[in-house]
């Protein structure tokens, strides 16, 4: 694969190598933001995300009916990697539960509701959800970290907005 340049004199060249050399310019990126709608319904909140929508910021708007779902690409070689994050801009009122296909597992390690943060609770679940008293803040990750179903996606990055920590996510 050929090295990549760009530099203020030449702009974009190629030559021998493999990386990406920025010279007298600067890389700028603005990850994607996507705001989700209420679904009205215990339903699909929107289709199943897509391994090409990595790296976007989903907001959670206040949800006004039943439990909405998403779901998570199924897993494989080329989805290792892939992550959304997902941030409450107000309380959620409804849950909003994330989920992997099949058999693919998630493993949560979020706090376990009374402040201590050294006692976690783990899960490997089918489910990482966002319950109805999460609120604006509340926010959390989730990252394909292998092709085996049994530990196919990772939830990090967790921020309970509520005291003490907690009540604003479960595992199933």
């Amino acid at each position: 694969m050929p090295k990549i340049n760009y530099s203020t004199t030449k702009g974009l060249y190629q030559e021998s190598g493999s990386h990406i050399a920025l010279t007298g310019g600067k890389l700028s990126y603005r990850r994607p933001v996507v705001a989700l709608t209420d679904a009205a319904a215990a339903s699909a909140n929107r289709g199943a995300l897509k391994v090409t929508e990595s790296g976007t910021l989903f907001t959670v708007p206040a949800l006004t009916s039943g439990t909405q779902t998403i779901d998570l690409p199924a897993t494989s070689s080329t989805a290792i990697g892939t992550t959304y994050s997902f941030v409450c801009l107000a309380t959620t009122g409804q849950i909003l539960s994330i989920t992997g296909g099949g058999s693919d597992k998630i493993i949560a390690c979020f706090p376990k509701g009374d402040g201590d943060n050294t006692a976690i609770a783990q899960a490997y679940a089918t489910s990482f959800s966002l319950t109805a008293a999460a609120v604006i803040g509340s926010s959390f990750s989730i990252t394909c970290v292998s092709a085996t179903a049994g530990t196919a996606w990772l939830v990090h990055d967790v921020v309970d907005g509520l005291a003490a920590n907690t009540g604003s996510f479960t595992a199933a």
